[in-house]
């Protein structure tokens, strides 16, 4: 079942919530969500493809949308860094001290959230287009 316009429309909704939380300063929040942008963005693209996939590793989905559209291929260490806001900001036992909040800083924020938006106007490109060739 195509629900790729319901994935990005989640998607733009928790980048909505990153950018409204980033004018709070609540950094590992801003990650998290940023994180889910990411994840409902590129199932948004696989879905599009006619692809379903579930999980939350970010590197796999990304990879496996390369596999369709080259050019996600340049984001795999945007990827990686995003899928390190998956759990952490959500978790005090994630770290030896301190609750998850105190582990975040406003550069992380402001880099997960220009990651999440490079992620998002490219995955815009393949819902919008639908359909393509595998490779192409």
């Amino acid at each position: 079942m195509e629900r790729a316009a319901d994935f990005l429309e989640d998607a733009e909704d928790s980048l909505g919530a990153a950018r409204d939380l980033f004018g709070t300063g609540r950094w590992a929040k801003v990650c998290f969500h940023c994180h889910q942008a990411a994840e409902l963005g590129l199932k948004a693209a696989l879905n599009a493809l006619g692809l379903e996939r579930r999980g939350h590793d970010l590197s796999y989905l990304l990879e496996e949308l390369a596999g369709y559209v080259r050019e996600f291929d340049e984001l795999r260490d945007v990827a990686k860094v995003l899928d390190q806001y998956y759990i952490p900001t959500r978790y005090a036992n994630a770290f030896y001290r301190g609750s998850a909040m105190r582990h975040y800083t406003r550069e992380q924020a402001e880099r997960a959230l220009e990651y999440a938006e490079e992620i998002l106007r490219r995955v815009r490109q393949v819902v919008a287009q639908g359909k393509v060739e595998e490779g192409s």
